[in-house]
């Protein structure tokens, strides 16, 4: 079998992709993204188990600094509405 370069793989698809209907454009469209999605969870398999915990770390102190800004901003506007 030859190896094909990215841009020679993305050329032919184009072209055959140019050459279908509408509708088998679409399901080829969510075959790739089926196939995207796929891959990420490969990705995330694949990482290690420090890895995958440290992200988890990172992730959650952000969403807890997100959490915690949007509730002062909820408590201030429900203390607005008391006053009024």
């Amino acid at each position: 079998m030859i190896t094909k370069t990215p841009d020679v793989v993305q050329s032919q698809l184009l072209k055959v992709l140019s050459q279908l209907s509408l509708s088998k454009q679409e399901e080829v469209l969510k075959y790739a993204l089926l196939l995207h999605k796929k891959q990420q969870f490969q990705d995330w398999d694949s990482i290690s188990d420090q890895e995958a915990a440290d992200i988890k770390a990172e992730f959650a102190d952000q969403d807890l600094a997100y959490s915690e800004g949007i509730l002062s901003d909820y408590l201030y506007q429900l203390h607005q509405e008391d006053v009024k």
